[in-house]
């Protein structure tokens, strides 16, 4: 969060399930602080998947798992596609 601070992130890519804090926490956290930053989530999980698409505004895409690297590598080219 402290690079992003500085404008040093254009999107953040994370997965929802993780030990401390959710991706969703995340999510919700790093728009209150850099609104203009994308987020796109994954999960492998329909329920956490459901949840994330809920914050239509915040995330800019939900991956399902597992994924090829062509389909993750063209979520990253739409998302990062927002700035051009």
């Amino acid at each position: 969060m402290i690079r992003a601070a500085r404008g040093g992130y254009d999107l953040v890519v994370s997965d929802i399930r993780m030990p401390e804090m959710d991706g969703i926490q995340m999510a919700n956290a790093a728009a209150s602080l850099f609104p203009a930053m994308k987020i796109l989530l994954m999960t492998g999980y329909a329920d956490q998947r459901e949840r994330a698409e809920e914050l239509n505004g915040v995330i800019v895409d939900v991956v399902q798992k597992p994924f090829t690297l062509a389909e993750i590598r063209a979520r990253v080219e739409q998302a990062l596609a927002c700035f051009a």
